[in-house]
Order: structure tokens, then C-alpha cells, then sequence
């Protein structure tokens, strides 16, 4: 993801086209506003109008029956005009709404179906706040900004040209300030445009910053880091005050000087109308024209300020729609792996996380149906790679990986996935019950299958003796639970959907000696009619795979059984000895 600092253009009409294109699926909801706001543009003058006629005419004259009939048309037009009020407002916050619900179906989406390395690059709090905070800024560009600005400047329209048809002459005067309001609502709009921007840059900062602390928050508190990161929080944090200073300086000038110019323009009205009343001004003139000048100088306000969000809008939204054309997503291929036999053929591949640093180089191998092969090598050496493209969470530079004499690329990758199940060395848990982390939800995986996979990894008694069984609630990335449990269940959940192709990623590194033979004595079972490939650090571990290949600075090196390799004493004998001695 770009880090670059978005500013946003005035006018970006693409952008905003774009924009507008979001609401497309409501569009009843999206004209509806915009027919409310002509409805609300054409009310503005008539209450000034009602009330100018009621002076002049019907109070000047002492008729009670016109006084009590207009005052009558008065309530009746503030009753209408505050039902299109409310319908407005109600109108252009559900179309935003909406707009931001399906917007963040959209992005999460997208999140789901790009590649793991676009996640190496970009920080999590970072799309965080695109999904969320990002979003609902979006929401804002059609409830207070794009149909709000166009319903403001159409009421300014007309009200100046009620005044001009009703005197010129007192209508310049009243707006003599106007020119001087202009000025100022320029140098507000651009100095908190920018305050703004700074703002969610800090926003997003502070979600980041926060959410990798809270994650890593054992390894902060176990080294005694807490003043450290304390004081790093304190300044981002202090960032984001200083950001929202800069805002609330520019509204605290800004509106004290709308007020004095609005008071200047009524003293205007009421000195020239001293000088002309009862030649060419009257009363009730005099009184409209006030109302005149608050309904001018109230959206002049406003627009200032919906201009500013309307634009963090637009910057919020091009931000998003930078994330949706990300192109790093995985493309599908479209055969169906409904039943496969389990053979994988790599020929070589050569791969590499960043430019002109390949990590696996040349690597060629082949597993049979039903084979159990161990990946072996020191720390960085390229057995972790090997996997990951394996399940195409990365795709190779060169080469070609094949199951069953199928390129992989050839695959639908959802079905792919479906037939092979890993078990991490890391293991995450998502909040939730047992049962929920097992099963994620697919409704191919029955009780009963947890239960038979449970049964035959040897953890039954394990779940059934958690206080709530299945149904226990593990907590965050399964915080409830040690280490060694959380691994039983990523092999519960591995083996619940019967894979044809099972991995283990230094599956029992983590695990205590009493959880590991029980693993490994379930493995040992399970293995059997499946392909397997087993990384593990203890080379004790894998005697009985079929094929061991030894891996050193992302090439092979040895391949051959345990007692092949030992007998060759070459890289691998002299890592077995090293445990051997260590042990």
C-alpha cells in the first residue's frame, strides 16, 4: 500500500464521479434527496415574504383577519419546511449509511483475497483504519457534504435573487461584507483541509501503533518496556492533539468573524433603511432583509466547513479505492479439486519475497500419493517457503509447481485450499467457542467429524473435560487456553475436513514432551493414505518419513531416507549428531 500523504485535489470530478457511482444501488434514495433538497431551496424566501407582507399590509392596516391568516400561512410553512427537514437529514444519513455498509463489505472482501505479501508490507492498524475510520468519512460526503453544499449554494442563489427583485439598492449594501466573508471562509477551508489530513494521518498511527502493542503486549511487559512505549504512545498521541489544535484554532477565528460580519450587514440595512423608510424601504422590509441575511451568512458558514467534508471525504475515499485496486489478489483457476489423489511435483522453482533476493533456488522434488516427506534445515533456509506455495499464499517467480500433473495455478483456489490442511507452529485462535474454531463456520464440518477428529488425534478427553466441552469459549487468539492445547485443536481443526494432503510447520515445536507423543503417535496414524509434508527442528521426529530433504540457503542439498542420509554423512548426519549431543 502506498504511503504516500493524500491531499486531494478541490475538484477531483473523477473522484467524486466515483464516489457517486457508490450509490448507484440507491438510487430512489439519492434522487429522493436531491428532490428534497430543491423542495428545501424553494421554502427558504417565502417565510421572509410572509412576514414582510404581514408588516406592511395587514399590521400596518390593524387587519386582524389578515394578521391571523398570515400568521397562519407562517406556522403552516415552518411545520412543512421542518417534515422536508427531517426527511432530509434522515434521507441523506441513510443513503450514507448504506453506501459505507456495502463499501465495507466491499474492502473487507477484497482484504480477504489478497496475497500474504501484501499483509508482509502493510500494517494491520493501518487497514484497520481503512476499513473502518476511512469508511465512515465516506458516509459523511453524502450526509453533510456533496447534496448538503449543493442544497446551500441553490438557497444562496435564490435568496439573492428574492433580494435583488425586492431592492438592489439595500441589497448591496446588506452585502457590501460579503467580499471580506469570501475571503475569510477561503482561509478557514484551506487551514483545516489541511489540519484535517494531518488528523487522519495521525489516526491512523495511533491504530496501528496500538494494535501491534496490544498484541505484542507480553514480550512489552516481560522485557520491562512499558515507560519505553509509553512515551512513544505519548507522542503519536500528542501528534493527534496537535493535529486537532490546528482545527479547532481556525473554527475559534473563523466563526467569531461570520457573527461580527453578519451583525455589520444588519447595522447596514437598518442605517440605509433609516435613511430611506417610508420612501423606498418599510418595516417589514426591513425585517425580511434581516432574515435574508441570516439565511445568506448561515450557509456561507456552513459551506466552509461541509466543503472541508466533503473533501476529507474524497481523500478518505481515495485512500480506499487505492486498497480496492491493489491488484496483489490471487487469481483463481477455474478446475475444481473435488478428489485429489495427493502427488506434488516441484520443478524448479525458484521464488523470493523482495526483487533480485531469491529465497528457494531451483528447487525440484516429487511426493507420491500417500507419501510422508520431512523438510529439514537450519533457521531461513526455505522450508516454511516451500509450504506456502504449496497452499499459493504466494506464487513463484519460475517454475512450476504440480498436484496430480495439474499446474497449480490451474486450480480453483478455494477448492485447492479445501484438500489441504496445515498445522501451524504458531497457531491462531479466533475469539469464539471450540467448536467454532474447529469448524470455521463450514457447514461441511459436522459435529460428529470434530468428534472423530478429536477422537483420533487422542484430544477427546481434553475437550470433553473443558468446563463448557466444545461450546468453551477459548478467548482472543485462544488466550484461555496453554500452548499445547491450542496446538490439539489447530490439529483437530486440521483433520476435521479429511485432507488429502496434510502439512505440519514445526507442528510440535511448541508443545510440551507428554502432548508431543501424543501427537506424534496420532501423526503417525493419520499420515497413512495421505501426503504429508512435516517440517520439524527435532530430527527425531521424522525416521519414519519416506523422503527427507535437506535444505540450506534455499536449496537442496541431500534427499533420501533417515538411514540413507546418515549413512552418507554428509550436511544432515552432521545436524542429527549436533541434536544427538545437544540431547
Amino acid at each position: 500500500m502506498s504511503k504516500k500523504d493524500t491531499t486531494g485535489a478541490a475538484f477531483d470530478l473523477n473522484l467524486i464521479g466515483r464516489i457517486v457511482r457508490l450509490a448507484r444501488p440507491y438510487k430512489s434514495q439519492f434522487f429522493l434527496a436531491i428532490g428534497l433538497t430543491i423542495v428545501i431551496t424553494a421554502l427558504a424566501p417565502l417565510r421572509p415574504i410572509l412576514v414582510q407582507r404581514t408588516i406592511d399590509i395587514h399590521i400596518a392596516a390593524k387587519n386582524a383577519e389578515g394578521i391571523i391568516f398570515y400568521c397562519s400561512l407562517i406556522l403552516a410553512h415552518i411545520v412543512f419546511q421542518t417534515l422536508v427537514l427531517f426527511l432530509h437529514t434522515y434521507i441523506t444519513n441513510l443513503l450514507g449509511q448504506n453506501v459505507i455498509k456495502d463499501l465495507r463489505i466491499r474492502v473487507f472482501k477484497h482484504i480477504l483475497s489478497l496475497r500474504k505479501r501484501f499483509f508482509d508490507h502493510s500494517k494491520v492498524g493501518t487497514l484497520v483504519t481503512r476499513s473502518v475510520s476511512d469508511i465512515e468519512t465516506v458516509s459523511s460526503f453524502f450526509s453533510q457534504g456533496l447534496i448538503s453544499i449543493i442544497g446551500d449554494v441553490a438557497q444562496l442563489l435564490v435568496v439573492l435573487v428574492v433580494m435583488f427583485v425586492q431592492d438592489w439598492q439595500l441589497s448591496l449594501v446588506a452585502l457590501s461584507v460579503l467580499p471580506i466573508l469570501l475571503i475569510a471562509s477561503e482561509f478557514f477551508r484551506r487551514g483545516v483541509r489541511k489540519s484535517f489530513q494531518q488528523v487522519r494521518t495521525q489516526v491512523s498511527k495511533l491504530n496501528a501503533f496500538v494494535q501491534e502493542h496490544i498484541v505484542g503486549m507480553d514480550v512489552v511487559q516481560i522485557f520491562g518496556k512499558q515507560r519505553q512505549e509509553f512515551e512513544k504512545f505519548e507522542k503519536i498521541n500528542r501528534g493527534h492533539l496537535n493535529a486537532y489544535k490546528k482545527s479547532i484554532f481556525y473554527y475559534s477565528i473563523y466563526f467569531p468573524i461570520v457573527e461580527i460580519l453578519s451583525s455589520v450587514a444588519i447595522g447596514l440595512i437598518i442605517w440605509w433603511s433609516a435613511r430611506s423608510i417610508g420612501v423606498d424601504s418599510s418595516p417589514g422590509m426591513i425585517i425580511s432583509f434581516y432574515m435574508f441575511i441570516s439565511m445568506i451568512f448561515r450557509p456561507i458558514r456552513t459551506i466552509a466547513d461541509r466543503f472541508n467534508t466533503m473533501q476529507m471525504g474524497m481523500v478518505a475515499s481515495e485512500r480506499i479505492f487505492e486498497l480496492v485496486d491493489d491488484q496483489s489478489d490471487v487469481e483463481s483457476g477455474g478446475q475444481i479439486a473435488s478428489e485429489l489423489e495427493g502427488r506434488i511435483s516441484f520443478k524448479d522453482v525458484w521464488f523470493e519475497y523482495n526483487e533480485n533476493d531469491p529465497v528457494l533456488k531451483g528447487i525440484s522434488f516429487d511426493v507420491n500419493k500417500g507419501q510422508s516427506v520431512a523438510l529439514v534445515g537450519a533457521t531461513g533456509a526455505g522450508k516454511s517457503s516451500i509450504i506456502s506455495l504449496i497452499t499459493r499464499l504466494y506464487d513463484i517467480k519460475s517454475g512450476s509447481i504440480e498436484i496430480d500433473g495439474l499446474d497449480l495455478k490451474e486450480y480453483d483456489l478455494e477448492a485447492l485450499r479445501k484438500q489441504v490442511s496445515v498445522v501451524l507452529q504458531d497457531v491462531f485462535l479466533f475469539a469464539g467457542t471450540v467448536s467454532d474454531n474447529v469448524q470455521l463456520k463450514s457447514t461441511e464440518v459436522s459435529l460428529e467429524q470434530m468428534k472423530w477428529a478429536a477422537e483420533e488425534i487422542g484430544a477427546s478427553d481434553f475437550i470433553e473435560g473443558l468446563p463448557e466441552g466444545w461450546e468453551y469459549d477459548v478467548k482472543e487468539r485462544g488466550g484461555s487456553l496453554s500452548v499445547g492445547q491450542r496446538q490439539l485443536i489447530s490439529f483437530i481443526r486440521a483433520l476435521a475436513f479429511d485432507p488429502k494432503v496434510l502439512i505440519l510447520d514445526e507442528a510440535t515445536s511448541s508443545v510440551d514432551s507428554e502432548t508431543e507423543q501424543l501427537i506424534q503417535e496420532a501423526t503417525k496414524r493419520l499420515m497413512k493414505n495421505r501426503t504429508s509434508i512435516v517440517i520439524a527442528h527435532r530430527l527425531s521426529t521424522i525416521r519414519e518419513a519416506d523422503q527427507i530433504i535437506v535444505l540450506d540457503k534455499g536449496e537442496i542439498v541431500e534427499k533420501g531416507t533417515h538411514q540413507e542420509l546418515i549413512e552418507h554423512e554428509g550436511y544432515y548426519h552432521q545436524l542429527f549428531q549436533k541434536q544427538f549431543e545437544l540431547t
